[in-house]
């Protein structure tokens, strides 16, 4: 018989963006189903719906703090940089789709990004610092930046640029052999990602949101000490991790990257996204949430990102009034939720 491992089930929430409320439907979804996950793997969008679960012990609370005036008012203060102009985020996009090198020169994230966003969430956020001892525990996934600001721009060569890190408690932390979940594929081999895997548990769980939440060109890395980290698209979806850590795993099935999204993973990044995604779907999970039609069914329902042609900028569609917005929490809630309800059936 295999050795029971440390966890008994783990679900991975991947990037959503501003699609956080799904997270928690699911989560309610095994919650109500007897099915409690005691392991969260979180990055990007995904990691606030983690950040607000561990904040939270019952499921219509999590709930109801997304649909706070506290987390509204973090939604409706939004705003873009001077990147919002065609003429730049939008016209650098486009020649980044044009060329399919991998990662040929070390890119300005820490200056090119289109949001305003404090490197302490909880400045808008206060509530996400609040923890109760009988949560999950989470795993949050981010980045470590391995060149300085005065290497932007330089060509890249063979060099690794940027290392995977797990943020999570000091307990989590111990159980984790890094070594054990490296990515192999030849998709991340000449990438500008290393092979090797860091622990982080001296960060506090909402300051490694902020750092997973650091997407490139959207929205700014964060600054600890003389380091740099950014987010979590470096791995979305860490199959490996929860796997390695649980007898049990809950898997998003995602949507394919977009041209535009797929060319910038690979212009930083140096790998696949879409690849990536092919690599997780041949792995097993026992339960597959399949989440590939979200952007069709809760299409008007979640910050979008579109282009105003008459103004020559990118803007960010936002709910109009907090009753607005509660009804987007809802629907996406309910969708995570009946999401999981059907791959449990299956």
């Amino acid at each position: 018989m295999m050795a029971k491992k440390e966890f008994e089930r783990a679900i991975v929430f991947s990037g959503g963006g501003t699609r956080f409320a799904l997270y928690t439907g699911m989560y309610a979804a095994l919650v109500d189903m007897n099915m409690s996950p005691d392991l969260i793997v979180a990055s990007c969008g995904g990691a606030i719906a983690a950040a607000v679960i561990q904040a939270f012990p019952q499921v219509n609370e999590q709930k109801e703090y997304l649909k706070s005036k506290e987390f509204y008012d973090f939604v409706a203060q939004i705003k873009l940089t001077n990147h919002k102009s065609i003429f730049k985020i939008g016209y650098y996009s486009l020649l980044k789709t044009l060329n399919k090198e991998h990662a040929p020169y070390i890119e300005d994230v820490l200056d090119r990004y289109l949001v305003e966003m404090p490197q302490d969430l909880t400045v808008l956020l206060p509530t996400l610092k609040q923890q109760q001892n009988n949560s999950p525990k989470i795993i949050v996934v981010g980045s470590k930046m391995l060149f300085t600001p005065l290497e932007v721009l330089f060509k890249r060569g063979d060099r690794k640029l940027y290392q995977k890190v797990l943020f999570t408690d000091v307990e989590t932390a111990k159980k984790i052999a890094a070594d054990q979940i490296e990515i192999e594929s030849e998709n991340y081999l000449h990438s500008a990602v290393s092979k090797e895997i860091l622990i982080e548990s001296s960060v506090p769980l909402h300051q490694a949101v902020r750092i997973s939440i650091s997407d490139m060109f959207y929205v700014a890395p964060v600054e600890i000490g003389q380091n740099y980290y950014a987010g979590g698209a470096i791995d979305l979806v860490p199959i490996e991790l929860a796997q390695y850590l649980a007898d049990h795993t809950f898997i998003e099935r995602k949507q394919s990257y977009k041209p535009v999204e797929e060319a910038l993973v690979r212009a930083v990044l140096g790998f696949s996204g879409n690849e990536r995604l092919r690599e997780v779907e041949v792995q097993h999970a026992d339960y597959w949430i399949d989440t590939r039609d979200a952007p069709q069914i809760l299409k008007g329902h979640y910050c979008a990102k579109y282009v105003d042609w008459f103004k020559g900028e990118i803007v960010v569609k936002r709910p109009d009034t907090i009753e607005h917005y509660q009804d987007d929490i809802e629907r996406q809630w309910q969708y995570g939720y009946q999401k999981t309800l059907e791959s449990l059936k299956r």
